[in-house]
């Protein structure tokens, strides 16, 4: 989370990144504005303002947009735009249990070009090679100059884009920003799926200020948390790794992590599909597995109040039952008051949400917009 106490001085460069992203920010979430209206809304003053619209319109990342049709004394005033066109960011799914993804997208979360590679058998070396060659064919389709590239990997992600631990891919501390860094030239942004996936729903989805938290369920169970506007991911990068919580040890289902009753051995959708493709009854699968879920999200909701959980995956295997299966279940294993007020929804377009998370994390990293 964001350090509680300032230990540094603020120097000057600071706070021009901090006022040009202030002022983004504000043209990405409430559209074209007079430069006046910056001015009065962020509280910078005219000639701050006047110079940074002048640099991102010389960069091509704004532009001018018409006159302001507000009834006032004087000339219309001049509107300023952000040209959602001016760049490209290339966007890297890696969360699917069958699959990698990719998309050419604009700064607004818009894809022009989707890509889609089979990973089901590599790991390791090939696994990172195999998304290099995605990353090289998705930059041959971008029609505007990259921003950067964003990957939503999952596992443990540290702040370095090190996927510190993923075993379904085969990763143990494998640099993955380092090896498409070198290879492209770009800047490269890696973030833990679900925490893209939080981000994502924080930026492109409304929400009324809730702490949101995110779970994803694909090659295994992770969680994003977003509480008061912050990203929470703890000082190893590990919150929200949910899926090797021991539910129950008696489970002769084996994780991975070599452990007996984990969450990913229970709801994995490699797990679920295997149980149905068995045979059991659709109904006792589902309901174990919300009854698992429920059990690793009840003592986070308790003490973190998130009080808006999305879940994310497959839409045949969590649909709308399934997340009412799981909030009752997490009434029963919590104290009413507690739960009351949470909601369990299903991400809508879980996929676009999978790939507007690493867009965010570029965009957040590279030009401040959240």
């Amino acid at each position: 989370m964001a350090d509680l106490r300032i230990t540094t001085k603020a120097l000057p460069e600071h706070n021009r990144l901090r006022n040009r992203a202030m002022l983004l920010q504000t043209l990405f979430h409430d559209g074209p504005r007079s430069r006046a209206d910056i001015a009065r809304g962020s509280g910078l003053n005219k000639v701050t303002v006047s110079t940074i619209v002048g640099d991102l319109i010389e960069q091509g990342i704004v532009v001018e947009a018409g006159q302001s049709t507000d009834v006032r004394v004087g000339k219309p005033a001049t509107l300023v735009a952000l040209d959602e066109d001016s760049r490209s960011i290339i966007s890297l799914d890696l969360s699917d249990a069958l699959s990698f993804r990719g998309a050419v997208m604009n700064l607004r979360g818009r894809a022009a070009h989707q890509r889609q590679v089979d990973a089901v058998t590599e790991k390791g070396d090939a696994a990172i090679a195999r998304v290099v060659s995605l990353a090289e064919e998705l930059l041959a389709e971008a029609s505007a100059p990259v921003l950067g590239i964003g990957v939503g990997s999952p596992g443990i992600v540290d702040r370095s884009g090190v996927v510190r631990y993923a075993p379904h891919l085969g990763w143990f501390d494998a640099d993955l920003r380092g090896a498409l860094a070198d290879r492209f030239g770009l800047p490269v942004h890696v973030v833990n799926d679900a925490n893209g996936m939080a981000l994502a729903v924080h930026t492109f989805r409304d929400n009324d200020g809730r702490s949101i938290l995110i779970v994803t369920i694909q090659r295994g169970a992770g969680a994003g948390l977003i509480v008061g506007e912050t990203l929470v991911d703890g000082v190893d990068f590990t919150a929200g790794e949910i899926g090797h919580v021991v539910i129950d040890p008696r489970r002769e289902t084996t994780c991975l992590c070599g452990r007996k009753g984990c969450l990913d051995s229970i709801v994995a959708v490699p797990q679920i599909r295997r149980r149905l493709d068995d045979g059991e009854d659709r109904d006792s699968v589902m309901d174990d597995a919300a009854d698992a879920l429920a059990a690793a999200l009840g003592p986070i909701i308790s003490v973190l109040g998130a009080t808006h959980v999305v879940l994310v995956g497959p839409e045949d295997i969590l649909d709308d039952g399934f997340a009412d299966r799981t909030r009752a279940r997490l009434v029963d294993r919590t104290l009413p008051t507690t739960t009351s007020v949470v909601s369990v929804d299903i991400g809508s377009d879980g996929g676009l949400l999978a790939l507007q998370g690493p867009l965010v994390a570029v965009l957040s990293a590279e030009l401040g917009i959240s």
